[in-house]
């Protein structure tokens, strides 16, 4: 089993925040977590609960495995 890259999974969501057009202290309310809470998650110096990934993935319209995996998923499989 892999681990898990938290900087990686960090980077991917803030990449879709920012796709997305939201700040990071309006995703932050929506998801019920503070600001530095989220910017923290974001630089992967903390791991995020199910509960914060299922969030993330209802208001970034996409699915965990894409969160935790990124971008790469979507090439990888168009290969």
């Amino acid at each position: 089993m892999e681990r898990i890259d938290y900087k990686k999974l960090g980077m991917e969501i803030k990449i879709r925040r920012l796709r997305a057009d939201i700040s990071q202290s309006k995703l932050a309310k929506q998801i019920g977590v503070s600001q530095s809470h989220l910017c923290n998650v974001e630089n992967g110096r903390l791991s995020p609960s199910l509960r914060l990934l299922l969030s993330l993935r209802r208001l970034l319209g996409c699915t965990i495995d894409e969160l935790l995996i990124g971008a790469d998923t979507e090439s990888k499989g168009k290969e």
